[in-house]
């Protein structure tokens, strides 16, 4: 055991703490470096029954946050969504650890969870990474924290947007993002894609967008095929952006968008106008654009591509997916109520043109009322042995 000083190049003076078989620490000031002794030579009499001295609970998520972004590569998105999590317990910051008790983080739960489940759940997961964090550095925990249930929460259902319903919702967001919005609805790409997307990874001559490893979720890089459409959508997006910025979808100064940055200053607004503006919502009914997302439009995206013919592995490759296009069909391949009616249409004429083919032209008709100027389809069925099943199916066909 012992307290090194050490004079670095600069001349300044730093002191190294040995206390085996914890690691050595450098220290700025002498009174730091016997403080830390003094700990850690407590520490080592105690053994299990040592408790650090107690620190907030501001601290200890400052910490997390710290080693979560210097422990391994951790995605843009993922340190979002903990950064995210770790503001909802921001009126516990001042407390300290050993003092946090089930009763409150379990209220705030509860109340967090009416309102937004799956993000309470995420939040009360950080929470507890956190506490598990500080107990492994000593701080004493109330135990029955980690017996709080998981918040259950159900995945939220999807819909997907028509293109007049897309492009009606698109007109309601600035220039710098509406036509992100638009070609997000179309090609399907996630929403950390067109907010990092640069002109190095655009050629509009032969028509294809990069995805780099670093923002493909599968690790590989991707290459996406435009129509002229969505060319001429990404040439006129060139020409629009802030000046100065090789970012194709930049906010009006220039800077990369984020999802939070997104969401106040542009989502939720053109949310609140859509809704408000809806030609099809009725009088205190729901508008198609409330609670709409923007993981949504990649369901926008896959509908439209199904109903205009693609493939299904086609679409699945576009969209990202590597199933060959279960997950595409499962999930992301929504039907349109026109789409609906078309298809019954279909079924109609196959019904009639069947019958037509079937039908005898002189044939007799079995049932009271019905004579030689009723329809071919009245007449083949009106051959069944079963009267009610004729009316039944004469009626439908009408």
């Amino acid at each position: 055991m012992s307290i090194t000083k050490r004079i670095g190049k600069s001349g300044r003076a730093s002191y190294l703490v040995r206390v085996e078989p914890f690691p050595s620490r450098t220290l700025r000031t002498r009174e730091d470096a016997e403080r830390v002794e003094s700990v850690l030579k407590r520490r080592k009499a105690l053994g299990e029954l040592w408790e650090a001295p107690p620190e907030t609970f501001g601290e200890a998520i400052d910490g997390t946050l710290a080693r979560l972004r210097t422990t391994g590569s951790p995605s843009k998105s993922w340190m979002s969504l903990n950064e995210l999590a770790a503001k909802a317990w921001a009126p516990l910051r001042a407390n300290r650890v050993p003092a946090l008790r089930r009763a409150q983080i379990e209220d705030m739960t509860q109340a967090r969870a009416a309102a937004h489940p799956k993000s309470a759940k995420n939040e009360l997961e950080f929470l507890k990474r956190v506490l598990r964090e500080a107990k492994a550095r000593g701080q004493r925990i109330d135990p029955a924290i980690f017996e709080i249930p998981p918040v259950k929460h159900k995945a939220r259902r999807a819909w997907a947007l028509t293109v007049t319903q897309l492009y009606e919702f698109a007109s309601w967001f600035p220039e710098s993002a509406s036509r992100m919005i638009l070609l997000a609805g179309m090609v399907g790409s996630r929403q950390s894609v067109w907010f990092n997307l640069t002109d190095e990874l655009l050629d509009l001559k032969a028509g294809t967008m990069t995805i780099p490893a670093s923002l493909a979720k599968s690790g590989r890089e991707h290459r996406i095929y435009f129509n002229e459409l969505e060319q001429e959508l990404m040439r006129e997006q060139l020409l629009a952006r802030a000046p100065g910025t090789s970012i194709v979808f930049p906010t009006p100064e220039g800077k990369t968008w984020t999802a939070n940055r997104l969401r106040d200053r542009a989502w939720v607004p053109a949310i609140e106008a859509a809704v408000k503006h809806d030609p099809e919502r009725r009088p205190g009914g729901e508008s198609v654009f409330e609670g709409f997302t923007f993981h949504m439009l990649r369901h926008t995206a896959g509908s439209l591509m199904a109903l205009s013919g693609f493939d299904p592995a086609a679409a699945a490759e576009r969209l990202e997916h590597n199933d060959g296009g279960a997950l595409f069909l499962r999930t992301y391949r929504h039907l349109y109520e026109g789409e609906k009616r078309m298809n019954a249409r279909r079924l109609e004429s196959l019904v009639r043109q069947e019958l037509h083919e079937s039908g005898t032209e002189n044939g007799e008709v079995a049932r009271g009322g019905l004579n030689q100027a009723d329809s071919e389809d009245g007449r083949y069925w009106a051959r069944t042995s079963d009267p009610q099943l004729v009316e039944l199916v004469l009626s439908q066909l009408s």
